[in-house]
């Protein structure tokens, strides 16, 4: 315990000196190069879909996410800085075909947060400490579909959604001492997803306890919008301008991760009135600038970012990283430096490249698909 609380004043330093460099301008390096991997045990063989899924990377570089086995079934891993892997099961897991372990967030002490299934097809929360060992947990209410932990801050507190027995879908704080608070939008949908509504989800949460997500409404069209929770527990809802007001439309989509960094500024995607996504950068002080990649489609289901489960992520130099559909639907990552100029990330044979994470040093990490189907894991470095 002590040795955390000396590891966190002393990244919690590091932060506020970053901040005060962030004043200066700051841009990426023009030049990068890419490394590939696969866990090994992941299943490369062509098939449906299997291989190696990072899911976040933290910022001393080390990469979580899941593998699938030749037996379908998937996997935690945790690949060090230096390129060492380290499997693992959370306690419980189903170890039938398409069940397992899926971590979803890492922080900067290491500690991995995901969901694993049971033999009932019940999904549970777990935290893996550095040294390995779990600890798992259900939300307060929890049912249907069960709980989805997404993001794990420094104090190792975390959030993201679950489904109460009605399959409706809430969002979740859990705090360091593994209290639970609720974090449903205001007037929210109260339905379940097949009905259409998706209910709010929390995927972010910083250093100083600032939480953000999305929630759709419960007017007839069940619109997206943002949602902010603050440290204190007021909760702040935001639209993005040119954001559309149908079904589908808004600013955030289901199972769509914003970015946030530690300075409060978020960067996610919303879809516009022809159901064309977007990206956006809000400010800490609410103010919007949205872009959109070059090489984005035009068309519905088109453009930056996609209407379902695409994460974006924001380090805290501004870096933002993500996907964007092209004409023909195919999807590509994007890089966006601070100065506002974007560029493709695809690793070379890529058919569906996924960006999932940016680090300070610029590192992003993701997944691709090659020509038959195997998806493996990348590493973009920022060259000198």
């Amino acid at each position: 315990m002590r040795s955390r609380t000396l590891l966190l004043k002393v990244l919690k330093t590091l932060y506020v000196a970053l901040g005060a460099l962030l004043l200066a301008p700051h841009v990426l390096a023009q030049e990068s190069h890419i490394v590939i991997f696969d866990v090994p045990g992941a299943d490369t063989k062509p098939g449906d879909n299997n291989g190696t899924y990072p899911s976040g990377i933290n910022a001393f570089g080390a990469v979580t996410g899941a593998y699938q086995d030749t037996n379908n079934v998937l996997h935690g891993f945790l690949r060090s800085p230096g390129g060492k892997f380290t499997r693992f099961e959370a306690p419980g897991a189903n170890m039938s075909a398409y069940n397992g372990t899926n971590p979803s967030g890492i922080n900067d002490l290491g500690e991995i947060t995901g969901w694993y299934s049971d033999a009932s097809g019940l999904n549970h929360g777990f935290v893996r400490d550095a040294d390995g060992k779990f600890t798992t947990f259900d939300v307060t209410g929890v049912g249907g579909y069960g709980s989805f932990p997404i993001g794990i801050n420094l104090m190792g507190a975390i959030v993201g959604y679950y489904t109460d027995s009605n399959y409706t879908f809430h969002s979740f704080l859990r705090k360091p001492n593994g209290k639970f608070v609720t974090l449903d939008g205001p007037d929210q949908c109260e339905t379940n997803g097949s009905q259409g509504c998706y209910g709010s989800e929390v995927t972010a949460i910083n250093i100083f306890g600032f939480s953000v997500g999305n929630y759709m409404d419960n007017s007839a069209n069940m619109v997206q919008h943002g949602m902010i929770r603050q440290p204190e527990g007021t909760l702040v809802t935001f639209d993005v301008p040119g954001a559309g007001i149908n079904y589908g439309q808004g600013t955030g989509c289901p199972g769509c991760s914003v970015g946030l960094n530690q300075w409060g500024a978020i960067a996610g995607i919303y879809n516009d009135s022809n159901s064309v996504s977007h990206g956006f950068l809000r400010s800490p002080d609410g103010k919007f600038t949205t872009f959109d990649a070059p090489g984005a489609g035009t068309g519905s289901y088109q453009g930056t970012g996609c209407y379902s489960d695409c994460p974006v992520s924001l380090n805290n130099w501004g870096a933002i990283t993500g996907v964007y559909v092209d004409s023909n639907y195919v999807y590509h990552g994007y890089l966006r430096s601070p100065d506002g100029k974007i560029v493709t990330v695809d690793p070379p044979g890529s058919i569906f490249t996924f960006s999932v994470g940016i680090n300070d040093s610029g590192t992003i990490a993701g997944s691709y698909a090659d020509g038959n189907g195997v998806y493996h894991g990348f590493l973009q470095f920022q060259d000198e």
